[in-house]
């Protein structure tokens, strides 16, 4: 298994990188949900149609939605500091 390797700008020290949060995540705050929606519309029958449908989903997932949920992480970084590192979902 091939391991993805991530790298952080140098002018990003590790001292500020945000709290591991979900309300920072774009895939946990906007994108999963438009993604379970698209695959729970209609029942699902078993583990394959499950599989089949996510992969569907996610090739047909409207890539402006992924864009949005990108535009607006500064926004929430910013409320994050705001609420001292708390909730922020009842902010957006």
């Amino acid at each position: 298994m091939e391991l993805l390797q991530c790298t952080v700008p140098n002018s990003i020290k590790p001292s500020v990188w945000p709290p591991n949060t979900p309300g920072l995540n774009p895939v946990d705050h906007t994108v999963w949900g438009a993604l379970q929606q698209s695959v729970y519309c209609i029942p699902i029958s078993n583990l394959d149609d499950l599989k089949d449908r996510v992969r569907t989903c996610w090739e047909n997932l409207d890539q402006q939605i992924t864009d949005k949920s990108v535009d607006q992480w500064h926004d929430r970084l910013k409320a994050v500091v705001r609420v001292n590192a708390g909730h922020i979902e009842q902010l957006f």
